[in-house]
């Protein structure tokens, strides 16, 4: 009743049961429970009419209003009987209660108590108000704190491999026509979940409280572990016996075996709605297994000492599960809030805190019997966790690094400085050559010519190197990264073809012309020689600075590399000192032999466990000095820093690609629930129109208003089609799209942007005649996405601005006036996730382009060298599209 009355004022109750002859024929009630809260009657004057509906039919709307109409006629009773009360509103809501169960059993669909169907309806009417803003808070905090009471409210995941008896779902409709499922499949704990759980125990708790069952840590199981309760006495428990399943994450990532997406997926569903479970016979009993109801006092324990007892009831997700066979002593208080707090249910709790407490001292602390397995896996887990974190950091300086020095060579190329730097110097080689053909002494003439060749060459060379980029060693590259350094490289190429080169051939040509002008004899074996020398210095002076930091870097390896052996060897040394102290000071006079052999283990533990940590860190630094060593000497042409820089290139391109895939399908399932929200809409909205057609027929004054909204709707529902992306299967027909069609499309749905920021839209007769074959929804969005980011570039242009749209040589064209494409984006702007649009998500020009080529069509870029203003888009279509 608490339950029911929270819901709503008003509640038709519909029921029927299994007799032993049969089915009971259909009850039916209605109550207001106002009448309860008015102070002045007894529960004696609350005589509510009960009706029977026999024939396997369920009651009418008539049968409703009499039934309510009883209970009015109860209600004016009553408030003759004690007119110090007031019945009015009572009487009102009574009056406005108005349910058809035939009507809403054909509607809803689902359980039904038609015929042979049994159970109990409530109908309650109308719905606290609290309760639609409850559904708006989650919606805008994103979180379940209302609807999460109906979670697991059934249990399909722990100890068992049955499904549920039924499953529970609630509908929010916002309209007659459409609703949205507040608790969806997979919100709650799955098997998978519990599979994935880095701790794992399944097993029963019999009679006299003792568990047995398995215990999975990490990736190691124990079978038929038993854990014993000391306080049964021997007797059997009032709780009775009963399973318990449960998994245990981690609380951080790098402690935990699963997956960074499967760790984030369950850590979602524990903060809010975590805990340890209860069910009896499948259905949850409240409010255990709530967040903020810690019945065990798992936290209280955990915050004295947290490697003590080590659970913590913030990471579990499990259940205990009871039945009323077995478990009927454990009794349920009134209102479903959980079991009274007698014997039996004490018994429960405290078997199941010694559950917890015995597994914490089995496997997982410090000195567990069965604890070494768990701490080497965690610390395991821990060390390659840092090293990620470790390499992630490194690369992630190097790649930065390298975007640093890309940005600022393709900033300086697109200022022209390269040519610039190599004008200044060809305005100074030439003074200098110029002054050295005047002058009088024809060897110092000559001398003077061969230096300023050699200047030219020395600072060209230094030129060269301040527009050089190194690609770090053994480093994976974004994609972002890699397109900038393909660009680069062809850059770089350019630079060399187009300014170097030449440069230093005009240097060597001007030289000779200069000298044969001047009548001045070079010596060409000396110039070449000197050319030759020049080449040799720079190179050397290289390779002495590389093979000097080598010996560095390998004096300052083998130092730290000895460091770290003294170091084990002493920490190993102090353990054994510490252990000869100890058992010195130890006084063996009457002690039993067990606890000689308890003090042996610990001293053995403690030396073994010094000992096998420092063999294996310095067995790995071994196996990585050993690994370079190897590597050298064989010269292969595949080395170590090529391996690890392709595992680096194949991870990263993973982990964008992941990404990418991750928002592509947050982008699928939105479009996916606006689509089936825009289809009941609509269908709504047809439905209304056709009625407001037959009124409009009749009235002379409503076909205008009714002609307008419908020429508007079927306006808006041709567009709501054509960017349904989803449908585009179920439109498998070409049709013959024409160029002034596609003009009308695109004018009506950015006039208010184009007037907003000043944009000319022009199109060409050729484009308004243009007539191809296809698919509206491949074509009509590809327009859409180029003219959007037209507008976009455009607006912060200044003076005039203009889009074109033309049809050329089998071709669209979208052309317009603003930023020209920089050569490195050419070929980048059609891959997946690159955009230089602020917040942009590099999807657009990316599917468009996919979903053409598709069509047998394609998008392109037209040349524009040259050009620093403008970019034109081409749409080819395919052979006789203009037909």
């Amino acid at each position: 009743r608490l339950a029911i009355a929270l819901l709503g004022r008003q509640v038709l109750v519909l029921t029927r049961g299994t007799r032993e002859g049969g089915l009971s024929d259909l009850s039916m009630c209605f109550i207001h429970w106002g009448l309860f809260e008015l102070p002045s009657l007894n529960l004696d004057d609350l005589d509510f009419p009960v009706v029977s509906i026999t024939g396997g039919r369920l009651p009418s709307d008539d049968d409703v209003a009499g039934l309510v109409k009883k209970n009015c006629l109860l209600a004016e009773a009553l408030q003759r009987k004690y007119p110090q009360s007031d019945f009015s509103s009572i009487v009102e809501d009574m009056n406005d209660f108005q349910v058809d169960p035939v009507d809403l059993d054909e509607f809803l669909k689902g359980l039904s108590l038609k015929e042979n169907g049994t159970g109990t309806h409530f109908f309650i009417a109308p719905a606290n108000p609290e309760i639609q803003a409850e559904i708006e808070r989650e919606r805008q905090t994103q979180t379940k704190e209302f609807s999460k009471f109906l979670l697991g409210f059934c249990n399909a995941t722990f100890c068992t491999d049955t499904p549920p008896p039924f499953e529970p779902s609630f509908r929010y409709w916002s309209s007659d026509l459409a609703y949205e499922e507040l608790i969806g499949p997979g919100e709650f704990f799955t098997k998978e979940d519990v599979a994935c759980g880095d701790q794992y125990i399944r097993g029963k708790v019999n009679e006299y409280g003792q568990f047995s069952g398995a215990v999975r840590v990490y990736e190691k199981e124990y079978e038929n572990h038993v854990i014993s309760w000391g306080k049964g006495g021997g007797k059997p428990t009032l709780c009775g016996p009963f399973q318990i399943e449960f998994s245990y994450l981690q609380g951080r990532l790098r402690e935990s075996k699963a997956t960074p997406e499967k760790y984030a997926e369950i850590s979602r569903k524990l903060d809010s709605i975590a805990g340890l479970y209860v069910y009896r016979d499948g259905i949850r009993i409240l409010p255990y297994g709530n967040s903020d109801v810690d019945w065990i006092d798992m936290e209280l324990r955990r915050s004295k000492h947290a490697g003590y007892y080590f659970f913590s009831y913030r990471n579990i997700y499990g259940a205990v599960c009871l039945s009323k066979e077995k478990n009927g002593r454990l009794k349920e208080k009134a209102g479903r809030e959980g079991f009274q707090k007698d014997k039996a249910y004490r018994q429960l709790k405290e078997i199941i805190e010694n559950l917890f407490l015995q597994l914490a001292a089995d496997f997982f602390r410090k000195e567990a019997e069965f604890g070494g397995f768990f701490r080497e896996r965690k610390a395991e887990l821990d060390r390659l966790e840092i090293a990620r974190r470790s390499r992630d950091k490194q690369v992630g300086a190097k790649r930065k690094k390298m975007a640093v020095a890309l940005d600022a060579f393709f900033q300086k190329t697109s200022q022209k400085l390269p040519e610039t730097e190599v004008d200044a110097l060809r305005l100074q080689i030439y003074a200098r050559m110029k002054a050295a053909s005047t002058m009088e002494n024809q060897d110092k003439a000559a001398e003077e010519l061969l230096e300023a060749e050699n200047e030219a060459n020395s600072r060209l060379n230094e030129i060269r190197k301040n527009y050089q980029v190194a690609k770090p060693r053994g480093v994976g590259l974004t994609k972002q990264l890699q397109r900038d350094w393909a660009a680069y490289q062809q850059e770089q190429e350019r630079l060399e073809a187009e300014v170097f080169s030449p440069f230093s051939k005009e240097i060597s040509e001007g030289l000779g012309d200069m000298a044969e002008e001047a009548r001045l004899y070079i010596d060409q074996r000396r110039r070449l020689k000197n050319l030759i020398k020049q080449v040799s210095d720079n190179r050397e002076s290289k390779v002495k600075s590389e093979a000097a930091m080598l010996e560095k870097t390998a004096a300052e390896t083998r130092r730290v590399a000895i460091d770290t052996a003294r170091e084990a060897i002493q920490e190993f040394r102090n353990i054994v000192k510490k252990v000869e102290t100890e058992f010195a000071e130890q006084d063996f006079s009457d002690i039993s032999p067990q606890y000689a052999e308890a003090i042996r283990e610990k001293y053995e533990l403690q030396i073994e466990t010094v000992g096998q940590k420092n063999t294996e860190s310095l067995g790995r630094v071994r196996e990585m000095l050993t690994g370079i060593s190897e590597n050298l000497q064989r010269s292969a042409d595949v080395e170590y820093l090529d391996v690890v820089e392709a595992m680096d290139q194949e991870l990263q391109e993973l982990r964008e690609q992941a990404d990418t895939d991750a928002e592509l399908v947050q982008l699928g399932l939105a479009v996916a629930v606006i689509n089936h929200e825009f289809e009941a809409a609509i269908k709504g909205i047809r439905v209304n129109l056709r009625e407001l057609g037959s009124w409009a027929r009749a009235s002379d004054d409503l076909v205008p208003l009714y002609q307008e909204i419908r020429t508007n709707f079927d306006h808006l529902d041709a567009h709501l089609n054509l960017f349904t992306p989803l449908q585009r299967r179920l439109q498998r027909k070409r049709t013959l799209i024409k160029g002034s069609e596609i003009n009308h499309y695109v004018r009506t749905l950015f006039t208010v942007r184009l007037k907003r920021h000043d944009v000319e839209l022009s199109v060409t007769q050729q484009f308004l005649d243009s007539k191809v074959h296809g698919f509206p929804s491949s074509i009509y969005p590809v327009f859409v996405n180029i003219i959007d980011n037209a507008v976009f570039w455009l607006k912060d242009i200044q003076g005039q601005r203009y889009i074109t749209l033309d049809f050329s040589g089998n071709a669209y064209q979208i052309g317009n006036n603003g930023p020209a494409i920089h050569k490195k984006d050419m070929e980048a702007i059609f891959d997946q996730g690159f955009s230089r649009k602020p917040g942009g998500r590099g999807l657009g020009l990316f599917i468009s382009k996919k979903a053409l080529k598709k069509e047998g069509m394609d998008l392109n870029i037209a040349d524009s060298a040259g050009k620093e203003r403008g970019v034109i888009f081409e749409i080819l279509c395919p052979e006789g599209a203009d037909e």
